[in-house]
């Protein structure tokens, strides 16, 4: 690749976005979401769509016209979803199957989400995957682990 085409190429991955859409059973997505809005401010290019026993041919839909209007943009979409094996991550799971651009990952929590919307610009899009699970991940500890890994501290952690 010579000089200008590696130009135009991070040019052109910089153009596009990674679109995030939080999706799961109930209040998830919407809950995950105001936790977020509360803690950093609203974002852009955050979607949250609510599983709640309705058609899945509608709730597939919806899923489908965001990645639509993704794809006009050429940017990548992550699904992120609260439950393996659960009905949002088997819609998104199988949708996902039919683009190049996007991604499903499962087990969704606050600091993942934070995680992603300040990273999203940072990384190409595998990368940017393996991170958010890797922050998620990150997020779960016990009070226990926290005390012993630093001595505890005044305000207790």
């Amino acid at each position: 690749m010579n000089f200008l085409s590696k130009v135009v190429y991070k040019f052109v991955w910089r153009l596009s976005m990674i679109r995030l859409i939080v999706t799961g059973h109930g209040k998830f997505a919407s809950g995950l979401i105001n936790v977020v809005d509360f803690i950093v401010g609203k974002q852009e290019n955050l979607i949250g769509i609510e599983f709640n026993n309705q058609d899945l041919a509608t709730y597939s839909e919806q899923i489908e016209n965001i990645i639509k209007d993704a794809n006009k943009n050429n940017d990548s979409v992550v699904i992120l979803t609260d439950l393996i094996g659960g009905t949002p991550f088997r819609i998104s799971s199988s949708i996902s199957a039919k683009y190049n651009n996007v991604y499903v990952v499962t087990g969704a929590n606050i600091p993942m989400l934070i995680e992603a919307l300040f990273n999203r610009e940072n990384y190409d899009i595998s990368n940017f995957v393996n991170y958010i699970i890797k922050m998620g991940k990150n997020g779960i500890e016990s009070l226990d682990s926290l005390l012993n890994q630093k001595g505890g501290t005044s305000d207790g952690i």
